[in-house]
C-alpha cells in the first residue's frame, strides 16, 4: 500500500502524500528499530504543519518534510528547529530537494 501512495506522490507531485507515506513507514520501522522521540518528532512536524516525518531505516535520522512551496516555510522550519532542540535532538540540519537553485 506504501508503494503505491509513493508511486501517486511522485507522479501527482503531491508532498502531502509522500508526507504521509514516510510518516507511516516510520511508525512501521519504530517497531524494527525505534527512535528515541519519534512521537515528539512527529507531534511537532503536526504542529507546524509539516507534510511528515522520514526515519533512517538502519540508523537514528530522523526527518521533518515540508512542501517547499508552503507559507512562511523558513519561519515554520526555524520553529521546528527549535522545538526539537528543547526536545533533546541535536545535529538539526536544513536540506533542501528539487529546489531548483531557488534561495530561501
Amino acid at each position: 500500500m506504501l508503494r503505491g501512495l509513493v508511486a501517486y506522490a511522485v507522479r501527482h507531485q503531491d508532498p502531502v502524500c509522500l508526507g504521509r507515506a514516510a510518516t507511516a513507514s516510520a511508525w512501521i520501522s519504530q517497531r524494527r528499530l525505534p527512535k528515541q522521540g519519534l512521537e515528539q518528532a512527529i507531534a511537532i512536524a503536526q504542529n507546524a504543519e509539516a507534510c511528515g516525518v522520514q526515519v533512517a531505516h538502519s540508523g537514528s535520522l530522523v526527518g521533518i518534510l515540508f512542501d517547499r512551496a508552503g507559507k512562511d516555510l523558513r519561519r515554520r522550519a526555524h520553529r521546528v528547529a527549535a522545538s526539537l532542540r528543547r526536545a533533546g535532538f541535536c545535529d538539526i540540519e536544513f536540506h533542501q530537494i528539487n529546489d531548483d537553485g531557488a534561495k530561501w
